[in-house]
Order: structure tokens, then sequence, then C-alpha cells
């Protein structure tokens, strides 16, 4: 099957610092994949009706279609479906070896777009830094020895929230990456793994949800939900469940069909929360575009397919959060990058997809990191990315995480920003669901807005490009969850 590679998303740009290896201590899956000849590709295919889950069709402009029918219109084109998700946002993924699948396809009635696969560059080559030196264990595991490293953690107050609220494990949060070493023993505390191996899903060519294919994926795990457990450090909310959601491909690729059917996915097992870090990078030889256009009949349709499955997850009560980007962008001038483009056309996804919230990066001066892109209307929160040009070395100024094989390490970027908020909505959810001990749902949109509300504004005095609405902070974030949650009495209708 060829899967051409036209588009990246990248997911750091970062220099990684291995640690020393610590002493070990005692729903289902949209793809119904099919024999697919090897020349075929693989496509995106939108429809522009809204499917029902019963009866199964589909109405739009005055028509309604079946679904079969729509199977067999892919059929008539040369198509076969390998992923189904119109009944609740009208995509399907089709492989088709047909050289004019996607133009048949666009002929058909109630087909708002088609476009082919496309592919996001994940992980560049690391490089080694700093090796963190970590004991096995503190005497009597009353601490976690490297949090004394964490700046990122002071900065949010985390810790101190912690004494109030460090998570709930009813709580689960998608890590949509490479995977999770579900082995780290900072994943474990008292014998039990807060990874949920049993409900994590692949997407990618490497179907181990327990295991790291790179080792990005992990590191963003132990910012989120690292244990409280006398080794290593600490996450942001070390009482929450992780969920392994594998959207990249150890190779550094993660394939747009597998980013969709990973949202589509955290919304059919309702997720709490996922993290997405990763975003559009622009790379030659693969002369892929940094901002994907509506005027670009491929990028139009994987724009209306990440929309979609967007939408279906917040309707179903997921908070999507992701990093903004490495590249020092002002995100209203895309044309910098893309000649002829223009912001009302073209975007960065998925940062700029209308229910995410959009991270920036900052140093541990609390400034703006020197790379983290900005924009107006286009920052939501800003969050520890780290920054090698701020002073110090190694971990002083860059973000200090789990790695695979019981190992930790220091890397920068927006794709360590994220985590933070996302660990941090995490909390609120926690704060919010555990009163009743029943539900955690909140609705829609809540989380997010309790997220920008309880950030400290920094930067330029309220909402501003460079930080949008403000440093997340931990303690004033699950103040306000409480606060809310009991002003109802525990009733989860925020």
């Amino acid at each position: 099957m060829s899967r051409p590679s036209l588009l990246r998303f990248r997911l750091v740009r970062a220099a990684i610092a291995v640690g020393a290896t610590m002493a070990v201590v005692g729903l289902v899956s949209p793809v119904a994949a099919a024999a697919i000849p090897q020349a075929a590709d693989r496509f995106v295919v939108v429809f522009g009706g809204t499917f029902a889950s019963s009866p199964a069709s589909m109405a739009g402009h005055g028509s309604s279609l079946r679904r079969r029918d729509a199977v067999q219109m892919v059929a008539a084109s040369g198509g076969q479906v390998v992923a189904d998700m119109t009944r609740s946002s009208g995509v399907m993924l089709v492989e088709s070896a047909r050289a004019d699948f996607a133009r048949a396809m666009r002929a058909q009635p109630l087909v708002a777009a088609v476009g082919r696969n496309y592919a996001w560059q994940g992980i560049p080559a690391a490089s080694a830094s700093t090796t963190v030196e970590a004991p096995a264990s503190v005497a009597g595991g009353s601490a976690d020895p490297l949090a004394s490293q964490q700046w990122d953690m002071r900065m949010i107050r985390a810790a101190k929230a912690q004494q109030t609220e460090a998570g709930w494990r009813k709580v689960q949060v998608g890590v949509l990456d490479t995977g999770i070493d579900a082995s780290h023993v900072d994943f474990t505390s008292g014998g039990r793994s807060n990874v949920d191996t049993g409900l994590g899903r692949s997407f990618t060519s490497d179907p181990a949800v327990a295991t790291d294919s790179a080792f990005h994926g992990t590191h963003v795990a132990g910012t989120i939900a690292a244990q409280i457990n006398g080794l290593g450090l600490v996450g942001v909310a070390p009482g929450v469940t992780l969920v392994p959601v594998k959207v990249c491909e150890g190779s550094g690729y993660c394939f747009a069909d597998a980013v969709i059917q990973g949202i589509h996915y955290a919304g059919q097992a309702r997720l709490e929360v996922i993290n997405m870090s990763f975003f559009v990078d622009d790379s030659a030889p693969l002369g892929s575009t940094q901002f994907k256009c509506s005027s670009d009949p491929d990028q139009n349709a994987w724009r209306l397919a990440l929309e979609r499955e967007v939408s279906y997850a917040r309707s179903r009560g997921v908070a999507l959060v992701a990093s903004i980007g490495n590249d020092d962008l002002d995100l209203n001038h895309p044309d910098e990058l893309q000649a002829g483009a223009t912001d009302d056309d073209c975007d960065q996804l998925p940062a700029e997809t209308r229910g995410v919230t959009a991270v920036v990066a900052l140093g541990p001066n609390g400034e703006k990191a020197s790379y983290s892109s900005y924009g107006d209307g286009k920052a939501d929160v800003a969050a520890p990315g780290g920054d090698s040009s701020q002073p110090g070395t190694g971990c002083d100024n860059q973000i200090l995480s789990t790695l695979p094989g019981n190992t930790y390490g220091c890397i920068q970027g927006t794709s360590m920003a994220a985590p933070h908020a996302a660990g941090v909505a995490a909390l609120i959810v926690s704060s919010f669901g555990s009163f009743s001990g029943g539900d955690v749902r909140m609705p829609v949109g809540s989380v997010d807005r309790m997220l920008k509300g309880t950030s400290v504004d920094i930067g330029q005095d309220g909402y501003d490009e460079c930080y949008g609405h403000g440093r997340v902070d931990a303690v004033r974030a699950i103040r306000a969850a409480q606060a809310v949650r009991d002003d109802l009495g525990g009733c989860s209708d925020y």
C-alpha cells in the first residue's frame, strides 16, 4: 500500500538528554481493514450531509443517501472502504489503485471533498545532551528524586495543586503520539499502572500499544501523569489514567488517516482530554506546505475531515489540546512561507482547527520560547516548553520527563508545552467530576473555557498574540472547577 509523503507533522525540534536507567521495582476501532493491492493509495472521502446513527441515511442538500449506497459509490469509483466514520462525521477512508479515483468520486452526489492521503513528519533525529543522573529511589520513598529539577512544574504550581487534587483515575487522557512505554516505573505506584493499554489503540503499522515506537509519546505522557511513587519525577496530574493512541510511526511520520482515526476513536471512547503534540511542518524534499489551504483539493479534504472529527470528539465530551508550532511564526501571516496564501484560506493543523486549544511554549524565565509560534486569535494559552536560548544548560532550560526503558531526558518544544496544559485540563475534569463520584462529563467547551479563564495574565494586559489568555495555572484551575461544582451542588451542567 502506498502512502504518499506530501505533508508532514513534526512533534519537536529539540535536543534530547538521555537519562540514567532507574532500577525496576516491584472500544472498537473504526478501522475494518481488507486486502488491498500494494499499489493502492489511500483517500479521505467527506460527504456533504450529516450521517445519522438511525436510520442509516445521510440528509443533505434536499436529498438523502443510504450508507450502503455510499459504499456502492466508492466501489463504482474503484475504491474499497477501510474505515467508515460516516455515522458520526460523514467521513470514510478509502483505498484505490485507480488513477482517476478522486475525480470519479468527486463527481458523485453528496460528496463534499476527496483527498489523497498525506503524511506529516513526526520526530527528527535526537542528539545526545546532558545526562540526567537519578537514584533508583529515595529512602522511604518519600519523594521523587528528580522533582527538584522540574522548574516547569513549579511555574504552573502543580505540586501545590496536587495537595488538593492530584487527578482522578476515572479521568482518561489520550496521548495521540508514538505510543507510551507502559512498563516505565514512573507510571506505576503500589504495583498499579496508570497506563490503560486495554483502552489504547494503534492506527499505525506498529500495533503494540504498550510500547513507544520512538520516544516522544513517553516523554509527553510523563509530563501529563508520571506518578508520585518515590521514583523519578511527577507529572501535572499523576492520579489520572493515560491512554496510548498511536498515530505516529517510529520512522517519525504521522499519516493524516491515522490522526483522523485517532481523534475519532477518542470521541468513541469518550476520553476526557487528548493531547496532540504534533503540527504541520514544511520540509523538502517531500514538497509539503506548512499551511493547509482550502483552495487545494487534497488539503481541503483532510482539513474538512479533521474539522468533522474534532467536532465529533467535542460532542462526546473530549477536550482537545495541541502544540502551536516551533517556527516562531505569526500564524496570521502564513504567506511568509507559502506564496499567495492568505489567512482566510490556509491554516496550520491541528492547532488552528476550531475547538482545539493551541498552546504556546514558555522558557524558564517565563517568556515566549524563541522558537514558539504565536498569533492574535491563534494562541490560546501558554505553558512551559523549554528554551535552550535562555540561560542555563540541559535540564535547566528544557523539560525533564520520562523516556522509554526506565530512562529520563530533557527536551524543548511546543510539543512539551501542550501536555502541561492537557494535564491541567485533566485536573479541571477531576476536580469537577470526582465530587459526585459518578459521571465525569463536562459540557462541550467548558474545560477549554476554564483553562483559558484561570490562566495567569502575562505579557500585555489581557489577551495578546504571544501568550493568548496567559500561562496555565493548576491551582487557579482546580479552585475554579471546584467553585463551579459547589455552586451546582455537584451537577455536571456547567
